[in-house]
């Protein structure tokens, strides 16, 4: 569901860029093009910040993904190759370095905080951001989001378990 606000800028974009009255009849008619639009003129793009959100006392960044604070927008990958039904989370994490899917918990924390934008179709996913993260008792760590029913939401996941054709790599365009 977008906001009032996104509508109301979605429509001063479109205007600017020339929209006639025979477009937004037609836009108004086609509910499918309609989302297609708002989707196009909108973007998919998350603000990061330069600092990670959560307390992480104990916690150490050994596979640090190294980005300054602006704008991303991400992008979704499979790891499996043919075949494979799963891998090793720290096969995972190569595959995501093969494919230069490189994003991290910042990444992650901004698209929690604006989660209307991820696309529906995501949330059949497990959306894995690779930045390998060092628990207190030394085990390796990814952040992850998952949509939950109401909201997506966010956890870590151990690299020592399997990860499935139900997880996507994110990664960036930006």
């Amino acid at each position: 569901m977008i906001s009032l606000g996104q509508a109301h800028e979605t429509e001063v974009t479109l205007e600017k860029a020339g929209a006639t009255t025979e477009f937004w009849t037609r836009l108004a008619q086609n509910l499918k093009l309609a989302k297609a639009t708002v989707a196009f003129v909108m973007g998919m793009v998350f603000q990061l910040v330069a600092k990670i959100d959560r307390n992480m006392e104990g916690w150490t960044c050994v596979e640090p993904v190294e980005t300054g604070e602006g704008e991303f927008e991400p992008t979704i990958c499979e790891f499996l190759r043919e075949g494979e039904n799963s891998i090793n989370g720290e096969e995972m994490v190569r595959c995501a370095k093969e494919q230069d899917a490189l994003t991290g918990l910042r990444h992650a924390e901004a698209m929690l905080r604006n989660q209307e934008r991820i696309p529906v179709e995501w949330r059949k996913y497990y959306l894995v951001f690779p930045e390998v993260w060092q628990c207190p008792v030394g085990n390796r760590y990814v952040f992850c989001l998952y949509w939950d029913g109401p909201r997506w939401s966010l956890r870590c996941r151990w690299l020592g378990s399997d990860f499935y054709s139900s997880s996507r790599l994110v990664g960036s365009r930006k």
